[in-house]
C-alpha cells in the first residue's frame, strides 16, 4: 500500500518559443514551435493522494492543459510543392525520485501519461494518445506552405499560397495510476521537436 502521496510533475522547458530560420539563396524559411504559454513556462502536475491511493486507484488528470503551436513559413513567391512538417516527442527518460528519503532511486516510465486533445483539426494535427517512454515519437504530421493554381487558362495565371499551421492543440494530461510507487515527489521532461524539410 502507498503510504503518503504521490506528486509528479514535469520540469521546466528550457524554451518556449523557438523559431528556426533557414536561409537558401533566396528563400527564408521559418519554423516556430510554442509549447506551453507565452508569458512563461508552464509545469504539468499530478497530485496522487487522498482517495487516488486507495485499492481501487483512479486516473488522476494533470494541470495545467499545455497548448501546442507549430507555425511554418515560407518565402511568398516561392512555388514549391509542399513542405512536411513533424512533431516528435522525446520520452525516453522517465520521471526521477527527488525526494530520495522516501522513494530512493525509483523511476516512473512516461508511458504511464497519456493525453486528451482538444481544438484539434484532426487530419495531420494532434491526436489523442499517450507517451512512448521512447525517443522520436511522432505525434503530428502535415504539409505546410503549400501553392495552389487559383485562375488556369493553358498554364497558371494566378497562383496563392495556403500556410497550414498547427495552433492552439490543447493537451490535457492523465496519469494512468495502475501501479503502486513509493511515496514521494517525481520530476521529468518531454522534449518537443518540430522539423521542416
Amino acid at each position: 500500500m502507498l503510504a503518503g502521496g504521490l506528486v509528479l510533475t514535469a520540469a521546466p522547458a528550457g524554451g518556449v518559443i523557438t523559431t528556426v530560420t533557414n536561409n537558401t539563396g533566396s528563400s527564408n524559411y521559418q519554423l516556430a514551435l510554442r509549447v506551453g504559454s507565452p508569458a512563461g513556462v508552464d509545469t504539468v502536475g499530478f497530485s496522487v493522494t487522498g482517495n487516488n491511493v486507495a485499492l481501487n486507484p483512479q486516473p488522476v488528470v494533470g494541470v495545467p492543459a499545455i497548448d501546442i503551436w507549430v507555425l511554418p513559413l515560407r518565402p511568398a513567391g516561392n512555388i514549391t510543392t509542399a513542405r512536411p512538417v513533424a512533431l516528435t516527442v522525446d520520452s525516453s527518460t522517465p520521471l526521477q525520485c527527488q525526494t530520495p528519503a522516501s522513494c530512493g532511486t525509483t523511476t516512473i516510465p512516461f508511458s504511464k501519461i497519456s493525453w486528451q486533445v482538444s481544438n484539434s483539426s484532426g487530419g495531420g494535427d494532434i491526436q489523442n494518445g499517450g507517451f512512448s517512454a521512447g525517443a522520436g515519437q511522432l505525434i503530428a504530421n502535415f504539409d505546410a506552405n503549400a501553392t495552389y493554381c487559383t485562375f488556369w487558362l493553358l498554364f497558371c495565371w494566378n497562383w496563392a499560397y495556403q500556410t497550414d499551421q498547427l495552433s492552439a492543440t490543447r493537451m490535457t494530461f492523465s496519469y494512468a495510476n495502475d501501479v503502486i510507487y513509493p511515496a514521494g515527489t517525481y520530476q521529468g521532461t518531454v522534449r518537443f521537436t518540430a522539423t521542416l524539410q
